[in-house]
C-alpha cells in the first residue's frame, strides 16, 4: 500500500511539475523565437556537460578505491544506466540499481552515493551561505559532522536503527562511509570541477539566449537543482530540476526554457546512451538465469 501511495504521489508530482514547465515554456516560445540563439554556445554547453559527467564518474572511481577496486569504464556504464532509469522511472530507483552493481553491499554503496552527491552541491552551499541563503546550513552541518567525527553520528543513528531492528543497515552504511572517507581528498579535489563546469554551462546557456546572469547565481542554481530534483521524486527530477534553476537565477526572461535546454544538454541526453548498458545488463542476467 505504501509503495502504491509513493508511486501515485510521484505520478501526480510529475504531472503537476511537467505541466507547469510546459505551460511556462509555451508562454515563452514567442519571445524565444524572436531571439537570435547562439548555437555555438549551446555546443559548448553540451561539451561542458560531458566533461562534468566524466568528472562525476571519476569522483565515484576515487571514492570506491577505498572500498573495492572498480574499473572506471564499469562505473561510467553504471552512471549511464542510472541516468536511463532515473529518466524513465525515478532517480531513487536509478541509484538503487547503480548501488547494487557498484558494490556487493547496497547500504555501503548508498554511503558512497551520499558523499558524491554532497560533493556535487557543496560549492553551491558555500556560495549560498555567502549570499545569505541559510537553507542549506543544516545539510552542511550534517556533512561536517559526518566527516569530522563519524563515530559519534553513527552512535546516534545506530540507536534509531536498532530500535527498528535494522542495525545491520546503518553498520553497512557506516563502513561504506569510512571506506569512501579514506579517499576523501582525491574525490573532493576532483569533485570541485563538476559544479564549476555545470555552473559555467548554465551561464553560457543563459548567454546563448541573449540574456545575462551573475555567475554566483548559476553556481547556486546547480545546488538548488540537485536538491529539489532529488527531493520531488519525479522521473529524472524533471520539473524539480528546472524549478530549482529558475528559483536561483531569478527573473530571467525565458527562464523555464533556458532551464530545460540546460538540463537536456547536460543531464537528460545521457538517458538515451544509458539504455544501451541497461539492456545489455538485463540481457546478460536473463541469459545467466536461462
Amino acid at each position: 500500500m505504501k509503495r502504491g501511495i509513493r508511486k501515485a504521489v510521484s505520478i501526480v508530482l510529475t504531472l503537476l511539475l511537467g505541466s507547469f514547465l510546459a505551460y511556462r515554456i509555451h508562454r515563452e516560445l514567442e519571445s524565444v523565437r524572436a531571439l537570435s540563439i547562439r548555437y555555438d554556445y549551446l555546443l559548448l554547453v553540451f561539451l561542458l556537460g560531458l566533461a562534468a559527467y566524466l568528472v562525476y564518474t571519476l569522483v565515484w572511481y576515487f571514492l570506491l578505491q577505498g572500498i573495492r577496486k572498480t574499473p572506471y569504464r564499469r562505473l561510467l556504464e553504471l552512471n549511464l544506466m542510472n541516468s536511463y532509469l532515473a529518466m524513465t522511472l525515478n532517480s531513487a530507483l536509478g541509484n538503487i540499481v547503480k548501488a547494487k552493481y557498484a558494490l556487493d553491499d547496497w547500504w555501503a554503496s548508498l554511503a558512497v552515493i551520499s558523499m558524491a552527491t554532497t560533493f556535487e552541491i557543496l560549492p553551491g552551499m558555500v556560495v549560498g551561505l555567502i549570499m545569505g541563503d541559510l537553507s542549506m546550513l543544516p545539510f552542511l552541518g550534517l556533512f561536517l559532522w559526518a566527516y569530522v567525527h563519524p563515530q559519534s553520528l553513527y552512535r546516534v543513528l545506530a540507536r534509531a536503527f536498532k530500535s527498528a531492528s535494522r542495525l545491520p543497515w546503518i553498520e553497512s552504511y557506516y563502513m561504506g562511509w569510512i571506506g569512501a572517507r579514506r579517499k576523501f581528498l582525491a574525490g573532493f579535489s576532483v569533485s570541485l570541477l563538476q559544479p564549476l563546469l555545470l555552473s559555467l554551462a548554465l551561464y553560457l546557456t543563459v548567454r546563448a539566449f541573449g540574456f545575462s546572469v551573475e555567475y554566483p547565481k548559476t553556481l547556486l542554481a546547480i545546488t538548488y537543482s540537485t536538491v529539489i530534483g532529488s527531493a520531488v521524486g519525479t522521473p529524472g527530477g524533471i520539473g524539480g530540476n528546472e524549478l530549482g534553476i529558475t528559483l536561483a537565477i531569478g527573473d530571467v526572461p525565458a527562464g523555464a526554457t533556458i532551464a530545460f535546454v540546460f538540463k537536456l544538454l547536460t543531464q537528460y541526453v545521457y538517458a538515451i546512451f544509458g539504455a544501451v548498458p541497461f539492456y545489455r545488463l538485463a540481457a546478460g542476467e536473463k541469459t545467466m538465469r536461462g
